[in-house]
């Protein structure tokens, strides 16, 4: 049974490393999505617009979907990807390429020569260290091993921040931006600006019902998944009786599985045997 009143204390809770608050943020002030850019990359960008977010989720039919939580493109051709990366896990890196693949692949239309793949950048913004070196921001591209002053020019650039940087390599404004992700502390007339945005997305009730639902959607897989592997926990224990010779009766006693499905799982033993 989904428990409607913790999801309404997740959306109470929530704040701005949230991927929906992230992501809902910067898709209702876009003039804040561009600032960040700018901040991080340390680069003018006159404009930005919102692609159609189902394309990059969904670039091939055959291949694992996506979904972004801000792709943005400006008028210089250049894509950004911003991400809120909350988990450590061992996967980022790989994460990353694979992004980076569906989103050119989605830009590049079919006919159209190499060339009109402008630049682009994926960026995760991550309250832990992932290098352990207390660096704010490590920038990633392709390089030749054997003369690292070479680079591939590719117009693919990767980049990690860290809120738990601890050397002077950024902007005070972009240090209080990752401080304001880290701890929710607001310093600064920029972060006062997207502090009051995130208040706003808060009290917008169409942005909170859609939280809600996806909440609750996210739960449902989640109890869907619980299920099946508590079936598939008794299926396997069904087939060890059954291959001890146990009556039907009693593997349905010890397992709760249909008659039905007893039967079925012994003709699969006998099949398999």
């Amino acid at each position: 049974m989904i428990d409607k009143d913790s999801i309404k204390r997740k959306w109470d809770d929530a704040s701005f490393n949230d991927n929906f608050i992230f992501s809902k943020t910067l898709e209702l002030f876009p003039d804040i999505c561009k600032q960040i850019i700018e901040l991080i990359l340390n680069v003018k960008v006159n404009s930005i617009s919102y692609p159609e977010r189902e394309k990059v989720i969904e670039s091939r039919t055959d291949s694992k979907g996506i979904r972004l939580d801000v792709y943005v493109q400006d008028d210089s051709n250049r894509s950004f990807d911003l991400e809120m990366q909350i988990a450590n896990s061992d996967n980022i890196s790989k994460r990353m390429r694979y992004y980076q693949g569906l989103i050119d692949g989605d830009k590049l239309k079919h006919g159209q020569h190499y060339s009109a793949l402008g630049d682009s950048y994926i960026i995760f913004i991550c309250p832990f260290d992932r290098f352990k070196r207390g660096r704010h921001i490590y920038t990633f591209r392709e390089r030749c091993d054997e003369d690292n002053t070479i680079t591939l020019d590719d117009g693919s650039v990767k980049i990690f921040l860290s809120t738990k940087g601890s050397i002077d390599d950024i902007s005070p404004e972009l240090k209080n931006l990752l401080n304001y992700v880290d701890s929710g502390i607001v310093a600064g007339n920029f972060v006062k600006k997207l502090d009051d945005a995130v208040n706003s997305v808060k009290s917008n009730q169409k942005a909170r019902l859609e939280f809600m639902t996806f909440q609750m959607y996210l739960k449902e897989r989640e109890l869907e998944s619980e299920e099946k592997g508590r079936e598939e926990e008794r299926n396997s224990i069904a087939l060890n009786l059954i291959g001890l010779g146990l009556d039907f009766d009693k593997i349905q006693s010890a397992t709760h599985l249909s008659l039905e499905k007893i039967k079925e799982l012994a003709k699969l033993n006998l099949q398999n045997q």
